[in-house]
């Protein structure tokens, strides 16, 4: 186990021992049933955005999982991830600086 693995190990341990509130709180906290949902994420480019996930395991023994996220159509959000996508392309040349 990695060991900042193995030091959150012992601290959820020690508040779930420690804590009544936390306890009840982890035990109900779906963290491997949540396959679907929406999440607010703040960008430091293009600020906070609601976006929906899908969560989906690949098949296999791997533990590997693709994580999709979309944003509603006309939001604010969809802005946003269009905006920092722009942000992320690569410039292209234009065809007359090629020539």
């Amino acid at each position: 186990m990695h060991r900042r693995a193995r030091r959150l190990t012992e601290l959820v341990g020690q508040l779930t021992v420690q804590c009544d509130e936390f306890a009840s709180r982890w035990a109900r906290h779906p963290v491997r049933t949540c396959t679907s949902g929406v999440k607010q994420l703040r960008h430091p480019l293009v600020g906070t955005m609601d976006l929906s996930f899908e969560n989906l395991v690949i098949p296999g023994s791997s533990g590997q999982r693709l994580i999709a996220y979309t944003a509603e159509p006309g939001s604010p959000s969809e802005a946003a991830l269009r905006l920092l996508g722009s942000a992320a392309a690569p410039e292209v040349e234009s065809t007359s600086a090629a020539l």
